[in-house]
């Protein structure tokens, strides 16, 4: 061994010996940064006074862990059951339940905010959108431009597109009840659903039910963004992985987003060809009416203005109306007596009426134990299972409680919608007759179910699309088909990612003598 090397070799462990005192200090720092910040959300936050599970009051990563894992639909409701109606379930995040909260919360006149959460939502390439929209007169001008073309009175012009749709899937269901072929009903439905936003939407079915298949992966690319989204958006440090452009670099990594990008482009193709084509505006349908949206200065809809509102109708419409669908199917197979009445009300009113053609929307409007079964089976599993963020204004109280200002802040629709001081001790049960028992039971009921997300000018703006295609297909599902699960110890598989996303809904079917 040379002098030399032993002089670079004491030198060395110097060095190492220098640098170790150092990276001790930042370890007990980093350490002690950490201790004292779980101390302060446990003990001097200003929301740890309320109850929540330990986790949660300590770190957001407990409630995305939930949120990743898809079972928030049950979660939120054994929250709530343990630790009440008010729930520290992040934080800086509470869940709460109760009917005088949603309507300060969501209804007209309230001063609470979108959080920044809503921004994720924006589709890239595209224009402001509703549901994103976090400036309120922005919000205000967006929804009254759109209010006419989601009219009920506008619906019922769409419903001749939506029958067309309905004719298809009983076509098709009918080929295999006579082949004695059991079904998959998540998938059916959702193929129905996703054709009828591309006749209301683009003019035309997108093929699902005619080709039997998901086609373009479309319905598999909405699932898989909603999840992504869903699971870590609500994490500000994990924001940029789901902002547009952060999204758009680790899809394309793994050429995920081409799909997307099909979507996108297929439809700035469609919005195009009828903006090319005057002649077919005289179509009744949405994209007509988008066709025909003004700007803020009342100039025509920019092209981008009226392509994300047809894309929106995709990502919204679809899903949340086939898992209605799912739901009334589930529950109504699951309670024969239930079904035994309703279809004999069905029956009654084709007889009577000598209908030989499908019944309309405003016909199963005569029919109040059809309403009060769609009901019912909306409000215990809405489509929307994740709370709907907002932050606090100052001085607001849920319960008693203050709630500091800034706080995010929202409503389950599952838990608010299964509430036993709202619903009574049978909350969790399917009983249609709760709707009917009297008119001020019922406009209570209906005040406080969150079905169609909130109230006032935060609710569900396709609400009546999706009412008028629940009442068409349960009505005439229920008249042509005799159904049975096929499981009924696993009649279904629920992955929550805001939605309730059903599978497997496996049904043997026969078409009704």
């Amino acid at each position: 061994m040379t002098l030399h090397s032993t002089w670079f070799d004491w030198l060395s462990v110097q060095r190492e010996m220098d640098v170790m005192p150092a990276i001790l200090s930042c370890i007990f720092a980093s350490a002690m940064a950490i201790i004292a910040t779980l101390f302060y959300r446990l003990f001097l936050h200003p929301l740890s006074h309320l109850p929540g599970p330990l986790p949660a009051r300590l770190t957001g990563l407990w409630r995305t862990t939930k949120y990743i894992q898809g079972n928030w639909h049950d979660d939120i409701l054994s929250i709530h059951n343990k630790y009440g109606r008010v729930v520290r379930i992040a934080p800086n995040e509470v869940s709460v339940v109760d009917e005088y909260a949603m309507k300060n919360l969501y209804g007209h006149g309230h001063n609470a905010t979108k959080t920044d959460w809503y921004s994720i939502w924006d589709p890239p390439n595209t224009a402001p959108q509703l549901f994103s929209e976090l400036d309120k007169k922005h919000h205000s001008f967006l929804r009254k431009r759109l209010a006419s073309a989601y009219s009920m009175s506008s619906v019922l012009k769409y419903e001749v597109h939506i029958q067309a749709c309905l004719d298809l899937l009983i076509r098709k269901l009918g080929k295999y009840a006579q082949a004695g072929e059991i079904v998959d009903m998540a998938v059916w439905t959702n193929a129905f659903a996703f054709d009828v936003v591309g006749e209301l939407g683009y003019g035309s079915q997108f093929g699902h039910l005619q080709e039997e298949k998901d086609v373009g992966e479309l319905r598999k690319t909405i699932f898989n963004v909603f999840k992504l989204l869903s699971s870590v958006g609500h994490l500000p440090r994990w924001l940029w992985l789901v902002t547009s452009r952060g999204a758009q670099m680790i899809t394309g990594f793994f050429n995920a987003d081409q799909p997307l990008v099909a979507f996108r482009n297929w439809s700035a193709m469609k919005v195009q060809k009828r903006l090319d084509n005057p002649e077919m505006t005289g179509r009744e349908d949405l994209l007509a009416h988008f066709c025909r949206m003004k700007d803020l200065e009342g100039k025509p809809a920019s092209f981008l203005e009226i392509l994300v509102e047809a894309m929106n109708l995709v990502g919204a419409g679809a899903d949340t109306t086939s898992i209605g669908m799912r739901t009334c199917l589930y529950y109504l197979a699951t309670n024969p007596e239930v079904l035994a009445k309703l279809r004999e009300e069905i029956d009654n009113f084709y007889n009577i009426n000598n209908l030989k053609t499908p019944i309309s929307y405003l016909e199963t409007q005569k029919l109040p134990y059809l309403q009060a079964v769609i009901k019912e089976a909306i409000r215990l599993l809405p489509s929307i299972v994740f709370q709907l963020p907002r932050q606090t204004p100052p001085d607001f109280k849920v319960r008693g409680i203050k709630i500091p200002v800034n706080t995010t802040i929202g409503i389950s629709p599952i838990a608010q919608n299964r509430d036993q001081e709202i619903w009574g001790s049978d909350a969790n049960e399917f009983r249609p007759g709760r709707w009917l028992e009297n008119e001020d039971k019922t406009r209570y009921f209906d005040r406080s179910t969150m079905t169609f997300g909130g109230s006032g000018p935060r609710m569900c703006i396709g609400r009546n699309i999706a009412l008028v295609e629940l009442h068409k297909f349960v009505a005439q599902f229920v008249r042509v088909f005799e159904f049975k699960l096929v499981n009924t110890d696993t009649p279904w598989r629920i992955k929550a990612y805001w939605f309730a996303y059903q599978s497997e809904v496996f049904m043997n079917i026969s078409r009704r003598k």
